[in-house]
């Protein structure tokens, strides 16, 4: 039903770069590593088919399919891709997602705000047409783009010394200077962040080509492809004046040594290599040699991963005492690890950015050409980091992101050479809220608050949340009362009226948004000091990584192993994870894995989920399709759990095919414990009960000791589709198996076959918008 644009790159249609644009044919963007928005409105709802078409297919480069649309019509268009996909003989084709805007954006200004707020290096922007206007060798161009460092596109306003230049719509075959674009067109995801905090709601492609435009000596705002001079004039009839103004496409790419990112190809599954790896670029800014002596774990392992990585480092504050101007000389650092280059700033002058350190900066960059793509420095304040973090950075550093890690974290940042440059780049996104839930266990507090306190945060600034129940003790209550977070922003919620553990836990946290996520803590659980890293490796691959490493069937990241099934009807029984996937054949039985079972001692929950779960506890205790008597899940312990939030959350997790992801450290060293402390679950502690759940915590690693964390398969983590998966009662099956499972039990439970919305809760439960609740009973 479909057609097939898979095939037609520049190359294919007969573009001939060489003789038309007078360059090589440049490298294309690397997989993966393109955004398409698309804008859907009421008047193109009908054709939502014929703008998806290009899309519906296995392309190379793009990621992703954002879709924005008004609010008023966010249902349709849900309707209309649901019935789209239907027709689908298969998924593969880039993720889809819908961006619904509010309020009084126009199409514009919402289109470029979801372009901002987007996490790949390229961003495809149309209008509400999509491609379809235009010709099949645009498309080519567009979906299978060659890196550059401006936006292009065949529709703009040329940069002329005219006034009145007009809009014109070229074919691609010849670059031209632009004031500014309009859709569709391509352009690096750092050009669109120019943007960010700046009024774009008027006149966006505009102020977007002139905020690009006024960071350039050329002033130009984007480059138009055209095809031929003789079909349409160009703004000056001069040649003389046309050779100067016009900036050759190749200008428009980045300078690297390898003239654009680099491919090569891996071995191993397990690797978490992709098949092209991105030639990154780190700048280390350091004040003395010994913060570099502490990182070297961290930058000989990012140099062993990847021979495509290129690091430079200057360590700014230790230098020699040479008379005359600043300057740098090469030194080495040798360890067991590896031996790093590094340069030393050297002479008397200060280095102050308001004179000439800024300029010394500059030269030592430009020994090495290309963009930066990361740039890595303490947290503490001096002049440097001062200038890092100030807007002023765009002059050195345009589009790097960033990272100040605390001097006192130094010694075991060895688990961020296991970072792919996506995961670093989007360093900043995730964004998590601590949540603790007590109620008359001041001593129970206090341990976790330790713990809390002893962690590595890497630089991040977590929210912490306490939330005290009504009837709490007065011991507990002042505890919670005076404690002290200096990392971040700090709640004390006391409910007036007593709500029980599900209401306390259900109620203690909830997303702001699909960048926010929420670590349930209850107080008898103790964390490790670097339970925080586990946190941010794991999200960053499998939130924020290449697609293939992300599903919407995860649901969150346990900190807890598991030494026990709890759900088999015959009672609780040992796990051994390692041990059940080495006589399974599994050839890395050590690597992390699946499973639908929630954890609630200490655990990550991802927003959409969470919310899902809100609006399904809501539909279940109304009774509104089931009854709760009803058994959801056939054949598990959660079934007689009646108070516990637990057993409705899997209940959800067994109906949709949801997966937590959890650790599997040697000797279930984990990343928290349980010191099951009495309490609403828990009536009577024995010694002998509490060593069933009482684990040893990861600690931080001594010098010469390589980081726990990367006990991993290849040190690094899995492929998504490497983890293996285990049902409710712990044994091997598949993420398909699992939704296949619960779409059948839906079936049977409410009859209802039709489709599902993801989150949707009135989908999943077939409950009609029109229908009052209560009616199903």
């Amino acid at each position: 039903m479909f057609s097939s644009y898979g095939e037609n790159t520049p190359r294919d249609l007969g573009i001939d770069f060489v003789t038309t644009f007078d360059w090589e044919p440049p490298a294309l963007v690397p997989p993966q590593s393109l955004t398409a928005i698309l804008p859907i409105l009421s008047v193109s709802l009908h054709k939502t088919q014929d703008l998806l078409e290009p899309f519906l297919h296995p392309l190379e480069h793009i990621r992703e399919v954002v879709i924005v649309c008004p609010d008023a019509i966010a249902s349709d268009v849900r309707r209309m891709l649901q019935k789209t996909f239907a027709s689908l003989g298969s998924a593969d084709h880039p993720d889809v997602s819908l961006r619904p805007w509010q309020g009084h954006l126009n199409t514009s200004a919402a289109t470029l705000r979801a372009a901002i707020d987007q996490t790949t290096e390229w961003a495809l922007i149309m209008d509400d047409t999509g491609l379809t206007d235009v010709l099949q060798s645009s498309r080519a161009a567009l979906l299978h783009p060659p890196v550059a460092t401006l936006p292009f596109g065949p529709n703009g306003v040329f940069l002329s010394n005219d006034s009145d230049s007009s809009e014109a719509s070229f074919l691609w075959d010849r670059a031209q200077p632009a004031q500014y674009l309009f859709p569709p067109f391509v352009i690096p995801s750092y050009l669109v962040s120019s943007v960010r905090g700046e009024r774009i709601d008027d006149n966006p492609w505009i102020n977007l080509g002139r905020q690009i435009a006024k960071n350039r000596p050329d002033a130009v705002g984007g480059v138009i492809v055209l095809p031929d001079s003789n079909i349409v004039p160009l703004p000056s009839s001069n040649p003389k004046d046309r050779a100067e103004s016009s900036p050759n496409l190749q200008d428009a790419l980045p300078d690297w040594e390898t003239n654009s990112r680099t491919k090569g190809h891996g071995n191993d599954s397990f690797t978490g290599s992709s098949s092209v790896c991105v030639s990154a670029r780190f700048i280390f800014l350091l004040p003395t040699r010994e913060d570099l002596r502490h990182l070297m774990p961290l930058i000989c392992g990012m140099k062993s991963r990847d021979n495509h990585t290129h690091i430079r480092t200057l360590v700014y504050d230790e230098g020699y005492d040479k008379p005359g101007q600043l300057d740098w000389e090469t030194e080495f650092l040798e360890s067991y690890h590896c031996d790093v280059k590094y340069e030393v700033l050297t002479g008397r002058t200060p280095l102050a950015f308001a004179r000439n350190g800024s300029t010394v900066l500059s030269q030592w960059l430009d020994e090495s050409s290309g963009l930066v793509d990361v740039v890595f420095t303490l947290h503490e304040l001096d002049h440097l980091v001062s200038f890092l973090v100030s807007e002023q950075k765009d002059k050195l550093f345009h589009g790097a992101t960033v990272i100040r890690i605390p001097r006192l974290d130094l010694e075991n940042t060895e688990w961020m050479a296991s970072l792919k440059l996506e995961e670093w780049k989007n360093w900043h996104r995730p964004r998590i809220d601590i949540s603790i839930i007590t109620n008359d266990r001041p001593q129970s507090l206090t341990r976790l608050m330790n713990s809390l306190a002893s962690a590595r945060y890497f630089g991040d600034q977590p929210t912490l949340r306490v939330n005290v129940e009504q009837d709490c003790d007065a011991d507990t209550l002042r505890i919670a009362e005076n404690i002290a977070w200096p990392l971040g922003r700090l709640f004390i919620h006391h409910r007036v009226v007593h709500g029980g553990l599900l209401a306390a836990v259900v109620e203690s946290w909830y997303p702001q948004d699909n960048d926010s996520y929420g670590l349930l803590l209850e107080d008898d659980v103790e964390l490790s000091p670097l339970y925080y890293a586990w946190i941010k490796m794991t999200l960053l691959r499998y939130r924020y990584g290449v697609a293939s490493d992300r599903t919407p069937n995860l649901f969150g990241i346990s900190l807890y192993q598991q030494k026990h099934l709890e759900l088999p009807m015959e009672g609780r029984q040992p796990f051994n994870p390692r041990s059940m996937f080495a006589e399974a054949g599994l050839s890395h039985p050590i690597t992390p894995y699946l499973s639908p079972v929630p954890c609630s001692w200490g655990a990550i929950y991802f927003p959409e989920h969470w919310r899902e779960f809100h609006d399904y506890l809501a539909v279940r205790l109304a009774e509104t399709t089931l009854t709760i008597e009803n058994e959801v899940v056939p054949d598990v312990r959660s079934n007689h759990w009646s108070k516990s939030w637990k057993k409705f959350f899997i209940e959800l997790v067994y109906l949709r095919g949801y997966v937590m992801l959890y650790p599997n450290y040697e000797d279930f060293v984990s990343l928290s414990t349980n010191h099951l402390e009495v309490g609403s679950h828990v009536k009577l502690r024995s010694p002998e009960k509490q060593d069933l759940f009482l684990l040893p915590l990861m600690q931080l690693h001594r010098p010469e000791e390589n980081s726990k964390l990367l006990d991993l398969p290849n040190h690094t983590l899995p492929p998504l589709d490497a983890l293996p998966v285990l049902n409710l009662t712990g044994y091997i099956t598949s993420l398909e198996a699992l939704v296949e499972q619960g779409t059948s039990r839906r079936s049977n439970l409410i009859g209802c076959d039709s489709p599902t919305e993801l989150y949707n809760i009135r989908s999943l439960m077939c409950i009609s918008v029109t229908v009052a609740p209560g009616l199903f009973r």
